[in-house]
């Protein structure tokens, strides 16, 4: 291998590879970003569909016996560092400690390397950025995350070694790049990328071929490929910070998943983490709230089993999931999660349609089960086999764990385009959404389609309390009257108060409407208070006493009919039949609660 470097011409615009810093951020780690991309280019490229992918991540020391070998290689690459900026190591360039990822039971970087560039996996990874071909099913979109492997390098620069699955002779091809800054090396400019490869006959550079230098290369990295499908990348004098002990973590965190699930088997230094070693390790090394993980756990696992859905949601789903669900199966879904503590498991159709006018037949699946012991609950949004953590914010976890798994092709291809380049949320003004029509709606309709399945599945629990109609009808009792007229009369309790908003300037304010009331944004709101959770809770006054304690159902139920929730800008959990839960996310949210009996005084208690 040579190191190639290409010159800038005056004519040219210079432009700096800025886009690091989206691997790197207050919410998502450059430890945690090293996992989830490699892996998630490893579950896009099985050998055959469905068939489980096995990856390796390893560090490997230093090596006093392997310094000519690394001195010689880097050699050329020290004044573009220096240019760039970039201090040596104080060992020099010949003892890299270098981190390895693996892939086996993969394609491999299949496509034409010699001569052209087409739009398969070789040239995608070592020749294009920015740019992705990716769609479907397949995890990436954005042609950044190969950029990560850079960035874990002290010198910005890693290798790949691959074998391609297509290839007869299964000949492993080398190429190296490092990523550096525009810069002038004795009086030349030099674009950001540097090759090690071969020159080929064209401008295009060359992986190295020749067994030699392959067996030296991988003698010295610590490689053990051989002649198995797949890619090695290896990261030398890779970042302090990125050990074996800090990466397992970040796989059970972000990979639980396919790994549950049985696609992704991965091994971290000595440790091997797959579906039956899963709960030995994660008691190990722990990872997020162990309590509640045990119960996640247990869900993927169940839903992982579960067979054909419970309910296919019928036409107009998006305007009323409970309408969209035939009464007894309804009732019977209502007392499998809320009374049997059983998996609910339903499927939502959906027609998405391209900017070309072409429509898209696709769906998705949700699923609900009650938490153990009525602890606090958690969600999942899984696109293939990649989880979206940011999106759970939109899911209100009243002691339920629930998920939205994306897996068929015209979903997983909508989801990828509104995702961000980290995979972490869907962003419904992404710029790839403007081949869709109408996508920011669609996208809403997706990510809150969870938690309304929730509300429409979460029924209060009717009681009858002797004592509640008591005030409104009730026949006089001599005895008490006898009673009244010694101690005299009896005051009555005058009505509670409508709700005061804390401090001078709320975040809310409540609003008398026809047949109920509206819940709108304070003065003192602002985008930073968002999104926040506001609980209200509504009973009719009565003549004695605390209207809320003598609440009956039968007054009403915010489950039922004439009672009817609008949102906009906010989700509603209903969580008991006068109590009602918003998660605001938006600062010009409105909730509307109507169909109250007008002939009596509502009383609305919130708090936040």
């Amino acid at each position: 291998m040579q190191i190639l470097c290409r010159e800038q011409h005056d004519d040219e615009v210079e432009q700096e590879v800025t886009q690091r810093d989206q691997f790197n951020t207050d919410e998502v780690t450059l430890v945690s970003t090293l996992v989830r991309e490699p892996h998630q280019n490893s579950l896009d490229a099985p050998e055959a569909p469905g068939r489980p992918v096995r990856t390796r991540l390893r560090i490997v020391e230093p090596d006093q016996g392997n310094r000519a070998y690394f001195t010689n290689l880097f050699a050329g690459l020290v004044p573009h560092l220096k240019a760039s900026g970039i201090d040596l190591p104080e060992t020099g360039l010949g003892m890299p400690r270098i981190l390895l990822v693996e892939d086996f039971g993969t394609t491999g970087l299949t496509g034409d390397y010699t001569d052209r560039k087409d739009r398969r996996p070789f040239n995608n990874f070592w020749r294009r950025i920015g740019r992705s071909t990716k769609g479907g099913t397949a995890g990436g979109r954005w042609g950044l995350g190969k950029l990560v492997f850079s960035s874990a390098s002290q010198i910005q620069t890693f290798f790949g070694l691959t074998v391609r699955h297509d290839d007869p002779k299964r000949t492993p091809l080398l190429m190296g790049q490092a990523v550096l800054a525009n810069r002038e090396v004795d009086g030349r400019a030099y674009a950001p990328h540097v090759f090690f490869a071969v020159p080929g006959s064209t401008s295009l550079q060359l992986p190295d071929s020749d067994p030699a230098a392959v067996n030296a290369f991988r003698n010295a990295f610590g490689i053990t490929r051989g002649t198995e499908p797949g890619l090695s990348v290896a990261v030398p004098f890779v970042l302090p910070q990125i050990t074996e002990k800090a990466l397992v973590p970040e796989v059970l965190q972000n990979y639980f998943f396919p790994i549950l699930t049985g696609r992704l088997t991965v091994e971290v230094g000595q440790e091997q983490i797959s579906e039956a070693t899963f709960d030995a390790v994660s008691a190990k090394y722990g990872w997020g709230n162990p309590d509640a993980n045990v119960g996640l756990v247990s869900f993927v696992r169940e839903l992982h089993q579960a067979g054909q859905p419970d309910a296919i949601l019928g036409a107009g789903w998006t305007d009323s999931i409970e309408q969209a669900i035939e009464p007894a199966v309804l009732e019977k879904l209502r007392t499998r999660l809320g009374t049997d503590g059983g998996l609910v498991h339903v499927r939502a159709p959906l027609t998405l349609r391209r900017k070309s006018g072409e429509a898209c037949e696709t769906y998705f699946d949700l699923f609900l089960r009650k938490t153990p012991d009525g602890s606090r609950g958690r969600a999942l949004y899984v696109r293939s086999a990649i989880t979206v953590p940011d999106e759970a914010r939109y899911f209100t976890p009243r002691q339920t764990f629930g998920a939205l798994i994306a897996t068929d092709e015209g979903i997983t291809s909508f989801l990828g385009d509104a995702e961000n380049p980290a995979h972490t949320k869907w962003n419904g003004q992404a710029d790839k959404l403007k081949n869709w029509k109408n996508a920011a709606a669609r996208l809403r309709e997706i990510r809150n389609s969870l938690n309304r399945l929730q509300n429409a599945l979460m029924q209060a629990v009717e009681t009858v309390e002797p004592d509640a109609l008591k005030d409104l009808f009730s026949i006089s009792d001599p005895t008490e009257a006898k009673q009244q007229k010694t101690r005299g009369p009896k005051p009555l309790v005058p009505p509670v108060p409508r709700p005061v908003t804390p401090g001078p300037k709320p975040w809310y304010r409540i609003e008398r409407a026809a047949g109920g009331f509206v819940v709108r944004p304070g003065e003192g709101l602002a985008a930073e208070n968002l999104p926040f959770e506001l609980k209200v809770k509504a009973a009719y006054d009565v003549a004695r006493g605390d209207p809320f304690s003598k609440f009956s159902p039968y007054d009403f139920d915010l489950h039922k009919k004439p009672i009817a929730i609008t949102a906009s800008g906010a989700d509603c959990t209903i969580t008991a039949a006068n109590e009602v839960t918003f998660t605001v996310r938006e600062p010009d949210f409105s909730v509307e609660l109507r169909g109250f009996d007008s002939r009596r005084d509502l009383i609305v208690r919130a708090a936040r």
